[in-house]
């Protein structure tokens, strides 16, 4: 073996390391509100391929194929026998699928975590892709430098570890930016049209809001225009239209070969998936509440509702990242006209890939959580690697050509900030708050937008209580979060338990429970929660979850609450 094979293994053996080595530890440790749902449409999802009922293999808008299958070879591995038993299709939302796994011997945490790490295993795959793709336009050392800082971002990282459609999206989504811009720019193999348009195909199959990846595919498309243009106008577009019309091909065989549904019944799979897109994101929900598509009642959000998706991406991201994308607003100039030229390329497609999710998710009128994005937060990092990379080449030129070993340390000092201010939120990467944000006053008081973690915490503390096996617990978010940890029994509630019309549940359900355990770093997006949270106030918890600097969780005894908190809380 060469000495260019070694380095070219030793490389992919560092970035497999890098890439796995915070990503596989503890990986089952919690479980995040949607993903015992995702679990529940998988395995309806396997059901159906186990019954040869293809027609039934589409989940509304996402359309989440990818997760799906990701969950049906997890249940292959875990439980096959799942599709043998006739029981139908569970329904998701009411949890069917936990007590029915628990009848056969089966736990659905050890299920998610296989599902868990077989995502990890396929983003880790197209890591690897967008390393090879990177190192054309990128001496070998940079591209890994820019892909550790990439995936060492606190909230891409721990999104990376969980059953989420986003991470997913993201990395596809860059790989086939990038492939294109290979094709394109460097290598007119048809190869890399065919990646770009397999990835392609696997984002959109992932969700449907995997469409803004177009305005990258259009701003590369318009640069080769523009730089062919010396053979003419007409012929520079004719060419680029036949390799757009290729690329739609590739990834519409994609979209077709991994998706059963579209086997039998694709005008049903488009129209639920994109007719539901469309009345989420111009309507305000699903067809379901809204039944029809009606154009007159379009609209969208203002551009309050961009700032707000763009101020939580700043909270999220580390002030390396800020300083990094700041440096790569520097790419484009530089004395070396190919490299001019290049840089030009990489900061366009990076930045506009990230600008298209943040106005995409900001104008639409649907729900816009910040995982949304998680395509924009991986093509800034991506961008700030290059940014650093940039700057620390300048640095090096002012001085001399041989102090390579101040550009060595710059990047390494870097990435060690980079990757503290991830590791540092262990096993919640994704819980990282920007310091400085921080200290302004953004999101002091509460979480922004947690995602059940810390359940699981308040679960072991019950679980040491005695008799555990035997008591109830009364759970706001209960269902996995809480349940898969918990011996005994719990009751989940929801916010609508704390109006008026549903007094009498919440009251049944308190009587009936032994403790009640308040997510109370929830309580911002809970709308008549405050009464509630009120009324708590004056009985003292037996235990609280503290995280981070803040109140995740409240556990109280539900024995020690005097009448008069039970008449208040029927006059809620």
């Amino acid at each position: 073996m060469n000495r260019k094979k070694i380095t070219d293994s030793a490389i992919y053996i560092v970035l497999i390391v890098v890439f796995l080595a915070p990503r596989i530890p503890m990986i089952g440790s919690f479980v995040t509100l949607d993903e015992p749902s995702w679990l529940s449409q998988g395995a309806n999802f396997y059901y159906a391929l186990g019954q040869r009922e293809f027609e039934n293999t589409v989940y509304e808008y996402q359309p989440a194929v990818t997760t799906m299958w990701i969950i049906s070879i997890a249940m292959f591995i875990y439980f096959p026998e799942y599709r043998g038993f006739g029981q139908g299709y569970l329904d998701y939302e009411k949890g069917r699928l936990d007590p029915f796994m628990y009848e056969h011997g089966k736990y659905p945490l050890i299920l998610l975590t296989y599902a868990r790490v077989i995502q990890v295993f396929i983003i880790l795959i197209f890591f690897l892709l967008l390393y090879y793709l990177l190192q054309r336009f990128i001496p070998k050392l940079g591209a890994v430098f820019v892909l550790i800082f990439s995936s060492f971002d606190p909230y891409y990282l721990g999104l990376t570890r969980l059953l989420t459609h986003e991470a997913m999206v993201s990395i596809f989504v860059l790989v086939s930016l990038m492939a294109l811009a290979v094709y394109l720019f460097k290598d007119r193999r048809i190869i890399f049209l065919l990646m770009s348009g397999v990835a392609a195909g696997f984002a959109q199959l992932t969700k449907s809001s995997a469409i803004a990846m177009l305005a990258g595919v259009g701003i590369l498309l318009l640069m080769q225009i523009i730089q062919e243009r010396p053979q003419g106008w007409g012929k520079a577009f004719l060419n680029n239209t036949k390799a757009f019309a290729l690329w739609l091909i590739f990834l519409a065989v994609t979209y077709f070969i991994f998706w059963p549904g579209m086997w039998v019944a694709p005008g049903k799979m488009l129209y639920e998936v994109y007719g539901n897109a469309f009345s989420y994101a111009f309507q305000g929900a699903r067809l379901k509440v809204t039944e029809d598509l009606d154009v007159s009642q379009f609209s969208l959000n203002n551009l309050m509702g961009i700032w707000e998706v763009a101020k939580v991406l700043l909270y999220r991201t580390t002030p390396w990242t800020w300083l990094g994308v700041l440096f790569g607003f520097a790419l484009p100039f530089t004395r070396d006209r190919e490299l001019v030229r290049q840089n030009r390329l990489l900061f366009t497609l990076l930045l506009t890939n990230a600008v298209a999710f943040v106005l995409l998710i900001g104008i639409a009128q649907g729900r816009n959580s910040p995982h949304y994005i998680l395509s924009s937060y991986l093509s800034l990092n991506l961008l700030a690697g290059l940014g650093w990379l940039h700057i620390f080449q300048w640095i090096v030129s002012r001085f001399s050509a041989k102090q390579m070993q101040l550009h060595y340390a710059g990047l390494m000092m870097v990435l060690l900030l980079q990757v503290w201010s991830a590791v540092s939120f262990f096993p919640y990467y994704f819980t990282y708050r920007n310091p400085i944000l921080h200290s302004a006053g953004w999101y002091r008081y509460y979480p922004q937008k947690p995602y059940g973690e810390g359940l699981e915490l308040a679960a072991h503390y019950l679980a040491g209580m005695p008799n555990a096996a035997e008591s109830i617990a009364f759970v706001y978010y209960s269902r996995g979060c809480f349940s898969y940890f918990y011996p005994g029994r719990s009751i989940s509630f929801r916010p609508y338990y704390v109006d008026g019309a549903h007094a009498t549940d919440l009251l049944r359900n308190l009587q009936a429970s032994d403790y009640l355990v308040v997510y109370y770093a929830n309580q911002v997006q809970l709308g008549k929660y405050d009464a509630y949270l009120n009324i708590l106030a004056t009985v003292e918890p037996i235990h609280v979850i503290w995280m981070d600097g803040y109140e995740y969780v409240r556990i109280y005894k539900v024995d020690s609450f005097s009448p008069e908190i039970f008449e208040a809380l029927t006059n809620l």
